[in-house]
């Protein structure tokens, strides 16, 4: 998964400036389907297959500056210095919100770790995390006063990709700064959901 870093850049039919515009991405979005680095022009550019099933091309690297967080197992030339550094803000899996956004006051104060469970353990909705919730609670696997994952967190995932029927995503690492938890993939922080620390949940 590759993450926009800027608004408005834009999707092209090719890696050109030159080349038709399809389209756009805003900050945050995810570009699941990238499968090649290109260098052209003194830029670099990430290939992925769009939804019309068309190969589609977003400017990766420019002057300096990058403009997509593209993951190190993706092939491809890279700029000298390598990629960015992961930023710490709210990153997101479509149809998980920011931890914030929760409608229950103990996720959207300490449920860091939690939500990281959740994410690693394939679940991909706020209705399923919510249920996860209620059953952690239940089970004793989250503490009652607050969602801090008792029980160990890799197993915990993995239990949650057998109940749900979801995908565990063994590559996903969790890390964690002081209280609070994000998910790394090969380097590249994929998913956090308080950003710069478990009080901006609050």
């Amino acid at each position: 998964m590759s993450k926009v870093l800027v608004n408005g850049l834009s999707i092209r039919e090719g890696p050109s400036t030159n080349s038709q515009k399809v389209g756009k991405y805003d900050e945050g979005e995810i570009i699941n389907s990238g499968n090649l680095v290109e260098e052209n022009e003194g830029r670099f550019w990430l290939r992925y297959k769009g939804g019309s099933g068309n190969q589609r091309y977003v400017c990766m690297w420019e002057n300096g500056k990058y403009f997509v967080d593209v993951p190190s197992h993706i092939p491809g030339p890279r700029p000298e210095g390598g990629g960015p550094q992961p930023s710490h803000s709210e990153t997101g899996i479509p149809g998980i919100p920011k931890q914030k956004e929760f409608p229950d006051n103990r996720i959207r104060k300490s449920g860091c770790c939690f939500l990281c469970t959740c994410v690693k353990g394939g679940l991909t909705t706020q209705a399923q995390c919510m249920d996860c919730f209620n059953w952690g609670i239940n089970s004793g696997k989250l503490r009652s006063s607050d969602c801090f994952v008792n029980t160990n967190k890799e197993n915990w995932a993995k239990e949650i990709s057998e109940r749900y029927g979801t995908q565990y995503h063994g590559d996903y690492c969790f890390q964690k700064n002081s209280h609070h938890f994000w998910l790394t993939q090969n380097g590249i922080e994929i998913f956090n959901s308080a950003g710069i620390g478990w009080r901006g949940a609050t």
